[in-house]
């Protein structure tokens, strides 16, 4: 009975990380190997010799491929790195599960949780699964789930504001996949020397036929009934929707909306001869083809899907994909290079090649 009662009285083992369940799974297949080896060769000193070869081996490749381009934004990787079997709802269930994986164990041991997280997942699967639940239920049922989790697990929330969960949809996750992420919630300063309206303490009165502050239209959701909607275009329009109304002097003044997400990266625009792409997008692609999100006019030099351009570290990075490779400022680019604003962009070794000037901002 003592048994047992301790039993209960311990507390709940916190969760185990993905990554570091990784880590247990390649240590796992390391020793099976060394087994099969030692098995084979009847020799300590052989099995360790063939196991230390294939690790050598195995390196050199690794650094090969990533001296070819090969890094995880490659078009391969990326394919490689997607569940198409997976749709919206599976992928939401797999999170869902895994949501205790965003606790932080604290030098004391207890388990400390984010109060605000973020479960990103590639537009495509946030599509379709929009398509049979609102995106508001999804977050609330989520919220509820985490809550009880944390309940479960005995952590204590980083601060004493609400409990939230919210689906974003992130270019950037490969489709079939999520990742969880601690968010940020956003600040809505108001104009110095005005007070907001709850807390206004001017002695007149809001006159009753002030004009309300005129609604703003929705942004299109995707045009013809392409099955991915323009999030970060809605994301603004519900930020200037929910500006805050200040009063001043009988006068309704609309707030400035709130500046948009730091995460949000710079514009990028290649300009050309006769047209201009621009993108905000990291991971945008590039090319003669008529589904990338940088089109190029179509020339012998230019490839379908030539390059990707991606934002990371606070610059815009490109990599080549196309089969004539590229030059940025008459230099060759192999695997990913960093590009700044006034940057030439030869689409090709030949001299007479398109050429784009890079504009950042």
């Amino acid at each position: 009975m003592a048994d047992r009662a301790e039993m209960a009285d311990r507390p709940p083992r916190p969760p185990v990380p993905s990554r570091s369940r990784k880590r247990w799974a390649i240590a796992g297949g390391i020793a099976g190997l060394w087994v099969l080896l030692l098995i084979g060769t009847r020799s300590i000193a052989g099995g360790t010799a063939v196991l230390l070869l294939i690790a050598a081996f195995a390196v050199v490749v690794f650094l090969a491929l990533r001296w070819l381009g090969f890094d995880r934004h490659h078009p391969w990787v990326r394919r490689a790195a997607t569940r198409p079997w997976r749709d919206g709802r599976d992928v939401l269930q797999l999170a869902l599960r895994h949501l205790s994986e965003v606790f932080v164990i604290t030098p004391s041991g207890s388990l400390l949780a984010p109060n605000l997280v973020e479960l990103r997942m590639n537009p495509a699967d946030v599509a379709s699964l929009t398509e049979v639940m609102e995106l508001e239920v999804i977050n609330s049922s989520a919220s509820e789930l985490y809550e009880s989790k944390v309940a479960a697990h005995a952590a204590r929330l980083a601060s004493s504001g609400p409990v939230e969960v919210n689906v974003v949809a992130d270019p950037d996750v490969p489709s079939g996949r999520y990742r969880l992420k601690q968010g940020r919630r956003a600040k809505v300063a108001s104009a110095p020397g005005q007070a907001m309206a709850p807390q206004a303490a001017a002695p007149q009165a809001m006159a009753p036929q002030a004009a309300a502050p005129q609604a703003v239209a929705p942004p299109a959701m995707g045009g013809g009934g392409a099955p991915r909607p323009d999030w970060r275009a809605y994301a603004a329009y519900a930020d200037r929707s929910a500006a805050p109304t200040l009063v001043k002097d009988v006068v309704t003044v609309a707030a400035p909306a709130q500046a948009p997400s730091p995460s949000l990266p710079p514009p990028l625009r290649l300009v050309m001869k006769d047209s201009v792409a621009e993108t905000q997008v990291s991971g945008a692609r590039a090319g003669r083809g008529s589904d990338v999100e940088l089109p190029l006019p179509d020339e012998p030099t230019v490839s379908r899907v030539h390059a990707e351009f991606t934002f990371a570290e606070g610059e815009w990075r490109i990599t080549s994909l196309g089969r004539n490779g590229m030059l940025v400022n008459n230099v060759p680019v192999a695997g990913e290079h960093a590009v700044g604003d006034g940057d030439l962009i030869r689409w090709g070794p030949h001299p007479g090649a398109l050429v784009s000037r890079v504009e950042i901002g």
